[in-house]
């Protein structure tokens, strides 16, 4: 191991490091969060990406990635990874830093920061015995020498914390705006509509009499020829001037039916095949609805759904190669609908406001949406917003918000060209902030140095909380995302909780600190649905006083926790990548969150410690779906369980156990799973596989209690369960391949009969 001193340096392995900023684990001490700025030759950061942290925890190089905590051997620990040899030729120094959450460096106990190679060799180690009042620590720094890497212990503290240890390294912060207010909108008869405005009265395609009039039976959309090429915006939905027409979609003449109740409409030949926009009036109050038909004349995908007065919306729907386009549509009132080319569809620059169900395009870098949603006329609305592919607007859909209410959120989205589909029941606002780009590099030797770019400010967030000074702090560019993002909670004695996900459309870590003082002797968290009906969610029993769990399984806006019996508490959460990669035997004690990546295969879990405490695996599908893979039963006798994963490639692994309760847990091979034809027997939960064909078959379980039965599964060849196949003993029919076990612990054996 190489110790050093402040100010002192050594040679570093140009290699994968890991880096750890540690301390001991004294209960009451603030908490320290770790971070790495990548600065170039002027000592300055070329852009937000340059800062990583947990909350944007891979840099764009991927040189540079936040990798999560640890805990152990009484020690706390947040770890950076640095692989040197992919760091861009312009950034000459890898900054390892720290900001103190609740407290000042000077109540820090050992804090150090250790850099250890990939087989374990500590290359140096860092100890801060000199910190007081500050409250963000430069710890140390890797930056190149003649062509090799060197660690540098620097030690720099600054009691302006982490905006004045930002400010020195180029990272813009900005006090806040105020924030226009959303009635301040002035009121507009053509264009934006203000989102606490009455919708109009005079929305609508035009004059009655200048629109087809619907013919008896169903009506062919063909009487107007096809056209190449973009045509005219409807006026009363203009594309700004600064943005071209969306080169996407077949081009044609618009084509317009009207109705009233009940109509069926088919899109003729003049429209060729194609992703279109498809928009609908209906007039008055009432309720207008909309689904596409299959070849077998039945409803298949909803268009519209809709009880707003004079609604007005636009949807996303195709014409096919070989099935015409064709809608059922039924209003209360009269109702005109009209099929678009996908050129007409409105551009997100900057701010775009809309009432109603919207086709948005976006044609920008990385960026972050901010959205305002009114709530709608009973301000209990739902607002969606889904991102699709406009090179494939057929394929997979992306959730960018999902949630009911009135609200003001930010969410992130890829580059473009995209297309947004907008579900809302009231008036919305969407604002795209672009990331900035990183620096192209250094200029040809022949020019002078190109100047670094400053990093561009965070527009202001506008804070919804009760105490404004954790909205001033929300609002402070790189470092307010940073700030919203973490989402502390804390608080003694029962509590209802909501939980914002920071990266809606994927789950989160959720780590928490619970300390039961009450009479009852243990702690239970409800999550509430929309109705205040409970389900449980942890209890002490099974999850103990402190660990880490998954929140958002299937990517929710939010989520309501209710708390009851607890005594002080905490609740943080953390970027999904802050879930530890199983990729080959752990141990650990408590609850935790690993990820999984790889084909489907199996897992042994194990007990390490003597107690007979509850120890369970879980694994979660990217869908959100959650089986239970394994359990111990109290017994320290190792158990398999299941790993499937789905076609994303990967799934997590949840295990629950009290804080004190040890573990050991090591993904397998599936083809380490037992084979048998006639006969197979084990003990607690297993994997099989049956090789035979099907067949009946003697299942003998010895229980353990009048409680304790067998429980056999069918999986797939991906391992998720698809049919229970009995809960009982005797002969049972066993299917060919693979089979789980489940048991209370006890002895069992699957047979044929003789």
């Amino acid at each position: 191991m190489t110790h050093i001193t402040k100010g002192a340096n050594t040679p570093v392995p140009a290699g994968l490091l890991r880096v750890a900023v540690c301390r001991r684990n004294v209960p009451g001490t603030p908490a320290v969060d770790a971070s790495a700025l990548l600065l170039d030759a002027v000592g300055k950061v070329r852009g937000d990406a340059d800062l990583v942290f947990y909350n944007q925890p891979t840099h764009p190089s991927a040189a540079v990635r936040h990798a999560g905590n640890a805990e152990g051997d009484g020690q706390l620990a947040e770890w950076l990874e640095l692989d040197l040899p992919r760091v861009e030729p312009e950034v000459q120094r890898v900054l390892i830093a720290g900001s103190c959450d609740g407290g000042v460096f000077g109540q820090v106990p050992g804090l150090a920061v250790q850099a250890v190679t990939g087989d374990g060799a500590i290359v140096a180690h860092y100890e801060v015995t000199d910190a007081s009042s500050e409250t963000a620590f430069v710890l140390g720094e890797f930056y190149r020498r003649n062509g090799e890497w060197k660690f540098r212990a620097v030690g720099q503290g600054y009691a302006s914390g982490l905006a004045g240890l930002a400010t020195d390294f180029g990272i813009a912060v900005e006090e806040p705006a105020e924030p226009e207010p959303l009635d301040a909108v002035p009121s507009m008869s053509v264009g934006p509509v203000p989102l606490d405005a009455e919708p109009s009265k005079t929305a609508g395609p035009g004059p009655v009499d200048t629109v087809p009039a619907l013919t008896a039976g169903p009506a062919t959309l063909n009487a107007v020829p096809s056209t190449a090429g973009p045509v005219a915006v409807d006026a009363t939905r203009p594309v700004p001037q600064d943005a071209a027409p969306f080169p996407f979609g077949p081009g044609f003449e618009p084509v317009v039916q009207r109705g009233r109740g009940q109509g069926v409409i088919t899109v003729g030949g003049s429209v060729p095949p194609g992703p279109v926009i498809v928009e609908a009036w209906h007039e008055g109050e009432g309720y207008l609805y909309a689904y596409t038909l299959t070849k077998r004349n039945k409803d298949d995908k909803l268009v519209f759904n809709n009880t707003m007065t004079d609604f007005r919306g636009r949807a996303l729907a195709f014409q096919g190669d070989d099935r015409r386009l064709r809608l059922r549509v039924t209003g209360d009132n009269d109702w005109t609908v009209s099929v678009q080319p996908l050129s007409v569809v409105r551009h997100l620059n900057g701010t775009v406001q809309g009432l109603g169900p919207e086709v948005l395009a976006y044609t920008g870098t990385e960026a972050d949406v901010d959205a305002e949603f009114s709530g709608g006329d009973d301000g209990d609305s739902s607002f969606v917003v889904w991102s699709v592919d406009a090179h494939n607007p057929q394929g997979s859909k992306g959730l960018v918000f999902n949630d009911i209410g009135r609200l003001r959120q930010t969410a992130p989205i890829p580059g473009g060209p995209l297309l947004l589909l907008v579900e809302a029941d009231g008036p919305w606002q969407l604002t795209a902030r672009p990331l900035p780009a990183l620096d192209p590099g250094p200029a040809p030797a022949s020019a002078p140095p190109a100047a670094v770019p400053a990093p561009q400010p965070v527009q202001p967030y506008a804070g919804d909380s009760d105490d404004p000074g954790k909205d001033e702090r929300r609002s402070k560019g790189l470092l307010g995302r940073l700030s919203r993002a973490k989402d502390e909670h804390s608080g003694r004695g029962a509590k209802t909780v909501t939980l914002v996900n920071p990266e809606p459309g994927r789950p989160a870590v959720l780590e928490y600190t619970i300390k039961d003082e009450t009479e009852y002797g243990g702690y239970r968290i409800d999550r509430l649905d929309e109705y205040d009906d409970a389900d449980k969610f942890m209890e002490s029993s099974t999850h103990g006083t402190a660990g880490r769990t998954l929140l958002f399984g299937s990517g929710q806006s939010e989520v309501r926790l209710r708390l009851e019996r607890v005594g002080s508490w905490s609740l943080r959460l953390l970027p999904i990548e802050a879930a530890t990669p199983l990729t080959g035997k752990a141990e650990g004690k408590g609850s935790t969150v690993f990820r999984y990546t790889g084909p489907p295969a199996v897992h042994t879990v194990r007990r390490l410690t003597r107690d007979d405490h509850p120890l369970d695996t879980f694994t979660v599908q990217a869908d959100g779906k959650k089986w239970i893979s394994a359990g111990t039963a109290g017994r320290r006798r190792p158990v398999v369980g299941t790993l499937p994963v789905s076609a994303a490639g990967y799934c997590y692994v949840l295990i629950t156990a009290r804080h004190s309760t040890g573990w050991q847990i090591e993904p397998a091979a599936l083809d380490t799973v037992p084979a048998f034809t006639d006969k197979v027997s084990g003990q607690g939960y297993g994997v099989v596989r049956h090789t035979g064909p099907a067949a009946e078959m003697m299942v003998r379980y010895e229980a353990r209690g009048l409680l304790d039965l067998i429980a056999l599964w069918e999986l797939d060849e991906r391992l998720e369960p698809i049919r229970r196949i009995s809960m009982a003993t005797g002969l049972q029919h066993i299917p060919q391949g693979l089979v789980q076990v489940r048991t209370g612990g006890g002895k069992w054996s699957i047979e044929t009969r003789g």
